[in-house]
């Protein structure tokens, strides 16, 4: 009983914290039809902004805002690539993500105190016991940390900053700026006809998707307490797996928004990959497991978009 509870909380804590991720993928892959490859590179680098700065002695709020930053600024980067240069939407993926593998690189190294000429080993940021982090800080330090097999710091902080941003989502979709977002993914003449400029918007949609994979990154560095470079490797899977299975499972009931489905479907998708491991499962086949349950999150998909067309 004691191990399930265990795995519970786990799949809880990466259930919510993996959410921002997919709220982020909300906003430029269900609104703005853009397949982002770039959070790859942005939650690494958000991940490497706020463990730097914990690490140095930055109030690690501040720093979780600062990886917010970072996000919003790379996730720019590939809207302007798009928008201004006219690349198409997976190049600029691909091609902004692929810069960050060096700049992430070079960036952790140099703020390690090393330099490239051969201290691979300063490649990684292990913030220690001693780091004041999220859950060692106020508010968080005035929960006790164990109830019941359950980290309660850990997990009552992730769920309160995953429904802190899910609400900034939600407040900030229902603003004229949020609603001209939504237009521009939906029906860009019509952002035209407007008299707007629907190219900032897309700009602006990818800089808070990134933002928010940053902040995905944050959390996850929080979560492992070191910083690696291979950090980024498979978030697109999560994000988008997190976002269909949410979106497929509960976009229809009318009382829950889109944020809270993608929160659920997080937690779902996290549930099934503890399941395996309950089971017995290799940690060695988790990225096999994570592909074919986005396979079948887009499978489930694409039928109940049929059987939807077919009620209509």
């Amino acid at each position: 009983m004691s191990a399930l509870l265990s795995s519970l909380d786990v799949i809880l804590q990466d259930g919510f914290m993996y959410s921002i991720l997919a709220m982020g993928y909300y906003v430029s892959y269900t609104i703005l039809d853009f397949p982002d490859l770039t959070v790859e590179g942005t939650v690494l680098s958000g991940g490497v902004a706020f463990g730097l700065l914990v690490k140095n002695g930055v109030n690690p709020w501040l720093a979780m805002l600062a990886a917010f930053a970072v996000g919003f600024v790379f996730g720019m980067l590939t809207g302007i690539l798009h928008v201004k240069l006219k690349i198409r939407p997976l190049l600029c993926g691909i091609l902004v993500s692929t810069a960050l593998i060096s700049v992430n690189l070079v960036v952790t190294v140099f703020g390690m105190g090393g330099n490239l000429a051969g201290d691979g080993a300063l490649s990684t940021i292990d913030l220690g016991r001693s780091v004041p982090t999220l859950i060692r800080t106020f508010p968080s330090n005035l929960l006790p940390t164990n109830f019941c097999n359950f980290n309660l710091r850990k997990l009552v902080t992730f769920f309160v900053i995953a429904l802190i941003f899910k609400l900034l989502l939600d407040a900030y979709l229902k603003t004229k700026s949020g609603l001209l977002l939504r237009a521009a993914g939906n029906n860009s003449q019509y952002v035209t006809m407007l008299a707007k400029n629907q190219g900032r918007s897309k700009i602006l949609g990818l800089a808070i998707g990134n933002a928010y994979a940053a902040i995905s990154g944050a959390l996850i560095v929080q979560s492992r307490g070191n910083v690696n470079q291979g950090m980024g490797i498979g978030m697109i899977v999560i994000g988008l797996a997190s976002l269909i299975i949410g979106l497929s499972l509960f976009g229809r009931v009318r009382f829950i928004k889109p944020t809270t489905a993608v929160i659920f479907g997080s937690i779902i998708y996290q549930a099934c990959l503890g399941f395996a491991t309950y089971l017995g499962v290799p940690s060695a086949y988790n990225k096999i497991i994570m592909a074919a349950l986005f396979t079948l999150a887009l499978v489930l998909s694409e039928k109940l978009k049929r059987k939807g067309g077919a009620d209509r």
